[in-house]
C-alpha cells in the first residue's frame, strides 16, 4: 500500500490588506489550531499546512467569531500545475474519491489556467477551462445550488511558481466572511 504523500500546503486563508491584518489573522490562527505552519505569505493571502484541512476549518470557524481581518480559508484537495489537462486528471481523481455518483458539481476557477498547444503556451478563458474539466465527471451539473464545489485557484508559491490548487467539498466547507462576520 502507498503511503499518501504529505502536500506542501493544504489551506488557503485571505486577509484584509495590510501588515496589521496580517498580524492579527496569522494571531487568530495560531491560537485556533494546533501545529500549524505557514509555508508563504504575501500580500493579503497565506498558505498552511495544518494536520486535516477540513477539521481545520471546523475549528475556525467555532473559534473565530467577531471582528477577523479573515476572508476566506479554503482546503486544498491537491495541488498541480496550471495546465488544464493535469488540473482536470487531478480533479477527476480527487472528486471520484469523494462525491457519490448522483451528486451535483459546480466547477469555479479563480485564475487562470493555460494549455500547451504545438509547443506554445496558450491561456484558456475561464469557460473553457471550466467545460474540459466538468467533461471529465459523469455527475450532473447544478451551478446555482451544487451539492459539491470544484474550486480551482491558481496562485504562485514562494513568489516563482506557479500552481493550481484543487478543492472538491461542500460549498459551507469553504470558509467566507464578510465585515468579520461568516456567511
Amino acid at each position: 500500500m502507498q503511503k499518501k504523500q504529505r502536500m506542501l500546503f493544504n489551506l488557503i486563508v485571505t486577509h484584509y490588506p495590510g501588515y496589521d491584518n496580517y498580524v492579527l489573522a496569522k494571531t487568530q490562527l495560531q491560537q485556533a489550531l494546533e501545529n500549524i505552519q505557514i509555508i508563504d505569505s504575501r500580500q493579503s493571502l497565506m498558505l498552511i499546512l495544518v494536520d486535516d484541512p477540513y477539521r481545520s476549518i471546523e475549528i475556525i470557524r467555532e473559534k473565530i467569531k467577531g471582528e477577523t481581518p479573515l476572508l476566506r480559508v479554503i482546503p486544498v484537495d491537491a495541488i498541480t500545475d496550471v495546465y488544464v489537462d493535469r488540473v482536470a486528471k487531478a480533479v477527476k481523481e480527487v472528486f471520484s474519491s469523494k462525491v457519490p455518483k448522483d451528486n451535483t458539481f459546480k466547477v469555479e476557477i479563480d485564475g487562470r489556467l493555460f494549455m500547451s498547444k504545438e509547443g506554445e503556451v496558450i491561456p484558456l478563458h475561464t469557460m473553457e477551462a471550466i467545460e474540459q474539466i466538468a467533461s471529465l465527471i459523469d455527475n450532473p451539473v447544478n451551478v446555482r445550488n451544487p451539492d459539491y464545489l470544484v474550486y480551482i485557484k491558481t496562485l504562485r508559491l514562494y513568489r516563482v511558481t506557479e500552481l493550481a490548487t484543487i478543492t472538491v467539498c461542500k460549498p459551507n466547507q469553504i470558509l467566507r466572511y464578510a465585515a468579520g462576520i461568516e456567511q
